[in-house]
C-alpha cells in the first residue's frame, strides 16, 4: 500500500502502456505523453503532472519504500508487504492483487490507470527524503508547498535512484509545478491491526498498532 485515499474529487481512467518497463507505483505524480499515455511526472524534463496514480504499473522487481524511510521492500514478490494470512494457524500467506492474471501489474488487463485529480486529500509514501545528491534533507511541515521530484537526481544512503514523480518540498526546479500542500508531516500510519510496533493514542484498540510505514499527508491542488 503506497496510497491511502481520504477524499478525492475525480478518479479518471486514462490510457497507459501496460507493458512498459518503467514502474509507476501507486501514489506517484503522473502526466501524459504526446500520445496521451500516462507517464511519470518529472520536474527535470518539464513533464508536468495532471494527477496522482491510483494504480500500480509494476514488473514486480522494484523496491518502492526507501523514499518513506521504511525498511521493507515494496516488491510484492519478495516482501511481506500486502501479504494476507489465509491459514487458520497463520502458516500460509498469500500476496493480494486485484486479478490473478495481473502479476501485480494493476493496469495490465484494462490498459488504463486510475488517476486522481482536481483536488483531494491523500496519504502517500511516495515522497522525496533528500534533494539532488542527497545533500539537503527534505522538510515537510504543515503548509509546505509541494512540487515534483526530478529523474536525474542521484542515489544517496537513504534513497534509490530517482525516477521522478515523487512529492518534494524542493521548489528550485526550473520546471517547478505546485501540486499540493503538506497537511501532516511524515508519520507512521496505523494499519488498524493491533500490535506493539507503533503507539497511536487515538485508536480504539488501546493505542498500539502495526503501521503501514511512514506516510506524508497531502492536499492535492491539481
Amino acid at each position: 500500500m503506497a496510497l491511502i485515499e481520504v477524499f478525492h474529487v475525480v478518479a479518471s481512467e486514462l490510457q497507459i502502456d501496460a507493458t512498459s518497463t518503467t514502474d509507476i507505483p501507486q501514489g506517484r505524480l503522473v502526466g501524459q505523453d504526446a500520445n496521451g499515455q500516462i507517464q511519470l511526472a518529472d520536474s527535470d524534463t518539464a513533464a508536468y503532472a495532471i494527477g496522482l496514480a491510483g494504480d500500480t504499473r509494476s514488473q514486480g522487481t522494484t523496491s518502492y519504500t526507501p523514499e518513506s524511510g521504511s525498511a521493507l521492500s515494496r516488491n510484492p514478490t519478495t516482501s511481506l508487504t500486502g501479504a494476507l494470512v489465509v491459514g487458520a494457524w497463520g502458516a500460509q500467506q498469500r500476496f493480494s492483487q486485484n486479478r490473478i492474471a495481473d502479476n501485480y501489474n494493476e493496469v495490465l488487463a484494462s490498459g488504463k490507470m486510475t488517476v486522481y485529480h482536481s483536488g483531494g486529500e491523500f496519504w502517500t509514501d511516495q515522497y522525496e527524503l533528500t534533494h539532488t545528491g542527497g545533500t539537503t534533507i527534505a522538510d515537510y511541515v504543515p503548509a509546505t508547498q509541494l512540487g515534483i521530484s526530478g529523474s536525474t537526481e542521484t542515489t544517496s544512503s537513504s534513497e534509490f535512484y530517482q525516477v521522478g514523480g515523487r512529492f518534494t518540498d524542493d521548489n528550485t526546479a526550473v520546471a517547478f509545478q505546485l501540486v499540493g500542500w503538506t497537511l501532516t508531516s511524515p508519520t507512521a500510519y496505523p494499519s488498524g491491526v493491533p500490535g506493539t510496533e507503533t503507539g497511536f493514542t487515538s485508536l480504539p484498540e488501546g493505542g498500539n498498532s502495526l503501521s503501514w510505514g511512514t506516510f506524508l499527508h497531502v492536499k492535492l491542488s491539481i
